[in-house]
């Protein structure tokens, strides 16, 4: 009897490359590949790098504009720090304000302070107070007042070093981010500006109090 041998054959399967059919003789033997080519894995892995890249580029930006938002924050809450205590300090003085004037540092300088004196019956007279900043800190003395306290000349202003420490009745803690300069003094209104620092620059608020006891 004659015993004839088959070549196995490769029949192209039509669910694509990754079936492969060899029929030998009567029986047909199904192989599958198993796992990635060079090709499908070059290309997820650009893929990944590509969404990896992306991911990283928004959470950098996310973190970069949460610190702007943050500074920000920050900033305005010295500036609404510093209005609120000008505000409170000033419309509050009393019961009597007699006399009130700019303080500066120089005659050409800006004015930082503010002095005035207050009548105070039964309790202590008459008392000197100045309001100032020095150093990014707001400071309010007071002193029994006295001779030379306040110019000749009721419309010229104080000038004086800032620095002077002494009867210190309040003292804020530092500002970083704000500067204050008093403007002018009219029928018992006080303007100033509170100058705002930030990286693209400065901002001015401005703004006043009414010293509702100012005769």
């Amino acid at each position: 009897m004659n015993l004839e041998f088959q070549t196995p054959r490769d029949i192209e399967s039509p669910l694509g490359d990754n079936l492969r059919i060899l029929r030998v003789n009567r029986g047909v033997e199904v192989k599958r590949r198993i796992g990635m080519t060079l090709v499908e894995l070059t290309v997820v892995m650009i893929v990944f790098t590509i969404v990896l890249s992306s991911v990283l580029l928004m959470f950098t930006d996310l973190t970069r504009r949460s610190n702007i938002a943050l500074g920000e924050v920050e900033r305005y809450s010295e500036l609404f720090k510093v209005d609120s205590l000008i505000q409170a300090e000033l419309s509050k003085a009393g019961p009597n304000v007699e006399k009130i004037t700019l303080v500066r540092e120089s005659e050409e300088g800006p004015a930082r302070g503010l002095r005035y004196m207050v009548s105070l019956p039964f309790v202590r007279g008459k008392v000197t107070k100045q309001f100032y900043i020095d150093e990014g800190r707001l400071f309010i003395w007071e002193k029994q007042s006295g001779q030379g306290d306040f110019p000749a000349d009721s419309t010229a202003d104080v000038i004086e070093s800032l620095d002077n420490s002494e009867n210190i009745i309040f003292s804020s803690s530092s500002f970083d981010h704000v500067d204050l300069e008093f403007e002018s003094v009219n029928g018992g209104s006080v303007s100033y500006s509170i100058m705002l620092s930030s990286p693209d620059g400065t901002r001015t608020h401005r703004s006043s109090v009414r010293l509702i006891n100012v005769k």
